[in-house]
């Protein structure tokens, strides 16, 4: 399209009279079809032309220079130098110059009409404008200022362009390196995760042999999956501590394993002697466990960054989504023991899922909040999490069975102006310091979301911002 400059009334006024007097002239209009040529190259152009209607097209081809040859590819290349609507005016430079020569093809991109006047033209009222070239100062003056915009424009286009090449030749070699890196840390994590169960399994038989309690702190630690908050656990520890009478590391276990005292019953004063004095079996027990579910992480982070890549993965059928949210959650205890944590954790229908891409998913935005609570020092920092199903209708072929996994905090609003670009690559509002944003999480988030043919919603006010996802109970289409 042309590019034209709003005019200020000292130039609009004399162009309008510039066009009333000298491109009225019916007898003065020419037409061209839509891919007619108007004027080519090196020829001589006696008229300088205004659009009526239409649109056309400037080229211009590599010339060679004295004592130098083009090679012929660049030669016979044409290269789009502006566009020409109504109200435009072309051929200015060659008619303008004296010269009579057109710099540029000029080609009508649509149906155009155009008025003209050439170097016959009289000039009108010349004892009160002055010459014929006096009086088409304010074109020139016009087409200079269009012509430098549409430069503007054309080397904004082609640095865009340059940054967008950039990023993918970026992306490329990301994408080459992220199959390299998979395979190693793969690797690595796969010992991780057979050294671990192995050590888990013989370390449990040695200990059964040993000492049945032992054995049984172990097993409850390795078991622990359920996320309790963090305020919850300290006030069932203190009344351990308190009506016990345990030194508070071993209130701290016991309040993982005997939440209420109607439970205390049921164990019995020589299993709580016997956790008071050999607690650490149990902090062995959940250590094991936080090291195979921080390995399945670990292949979930790779395998989601192949995912942001075009990557596929694998997906089973059975997946709970509440175990992938305890999951979470427990790879974030070290940042969630200094906040309040809310759970609803409803049953779903299973999933056909890769459960650690789940992982993923929930501890970006998990941490995310986490992040935006303690940058902004939100009062009482909170996060809920809930849990739930319901059945769309909708076409036969469609999925109409949904999981829905909601994730609340009451920290600072996500103004409404950035609520689709925190989804996208490398944008973060995360400061620079030792937690800084790489702005890949929430990009990471959408894609496993859309590769699950589920949906993201985001609302966000002064009281609470909450992502809610919804993923089908089935895979019909996509990458599963």
């Amino acid at each position: 399209m042309s590019v034209l400059l709003p005019l200020p009334e000292h130039i609009l006024e004399p162009l309008n009279r510039l066009n009333r007097v000298y491109f009225s002239d019916a007898g003065r209009t020419v037409e061209f079809g839509k891919g007619e040529l108007v004027v080519q190259q090196n020829e001589e152009c006696h008229r300088l032309y205004l659009v009526l209607e239409g649109e056309l097209v400037a080229y211009r081809q590599a010339e060679s220079v004295p004592g130098t040859e083009l090679p012929a590819e660049v030669a016979t290349r044409k290269h789009e130098v502006f566009r020409a609507g109504p109200g435009s005016y072309v051929c200015v430079q060659a008619f303008f110059s004296r010269a009579f020569r057109s710099s540029n093809e000029i080609v009508a991109l649509t149906d155009a009409r155009l008025a003209y006047v050439d170097d016959t033209t009289p000039a009108v009222e010349p004892e009160k404008y002055g010459s014929f070239e006096h009086q088409f100062i304010p074109v020139l003056v016009h087409e200079l200022a269009a012509r430098n915009m549409r430069i503007f424009v054309h080397a904004s286009a082609r640095e865009e362009a340059q940054r967008l090449l950039h990023r993918s030749e970026m992306a490329a070699t990301l994408g080459q390196l992220s199959a390299g890196i998979a395979h190693e840390l793969n690797n690595a994590v796969g010992v991780i995760t057979r050294r671990t169960e192995f050590v888990a399994e013989h370390l449990e038989k040695f200990l059964a042999e040993d000492n049945k309690y032992n054995s049984q702190l172990f097993r409850y630690g390795y078991d622990d999956t359920a996320f309790t908050a963090a305020s919850e656990l300290r006030a069932i520890a203190r009344k351990w501590e308190r009506e016990l009478n345990l030194p508070q590391p071993a209130a701290k276990v016991l309040a993982h394993i005997i939440p209420d005292t109607k439970t205390l019953v049921k164990f019995g004063p020589d299993f709580v002697k016997h956790v008071r004095n050999n607690y650490s079996f149990w902090e062995l027990g959940h250590d094991m466990r936080d090291l195979q579910v921080a390995a399945k992480h670990a292949t979930g982070i790779v395998r989601a960054v192949k995912l942001l890549g075009g990557g596929n993965s694998t997906r089973q059928e059975g997946v709970d989504v509440r175990e992938s949210v305890n999951d979470a959650m427990n790879l974030l205890t070290n940042k969630l023991k200094h906040i309040t944590v809310e759970t609803d954790l409803a049953p779903c229908p299973p999933l056909t899922a890769d459960l650690t891409e789940l992982v993923q998913i929930w501890t970006n935005i998990i941490n995310n909040a986490y992040d935006a609570m303690q940058q902004a020092h939100t009062p009482a920092p909170t996060v809920r999490i809930s849990t739930g199903s319901f059945h769309a209708e909708g076409h036969d072929l469609l999925p109409s069975e949904y999981v829905r996994v909601a994730i609340s905090n009451n920290g600072p609003p996500i103004p409404e102006e950035i609520h689709e670009k925190i989804f996208h690559p490398n944008f973060t509002t995360k400061k620079l310091g030792l937690d800084f944003g790489l702005g890949l999480g929430l990009s990471i988030v959408r894609r496993l979301v859309d590769s699950y043919n589920g949906t993201i919603e985001l609302t966000s006010d002064n009281t609470e911002t909450t992502f809610t996802i919804n993923l089908p109970t089935t895979q019909i289409y996509g990458n599963n």
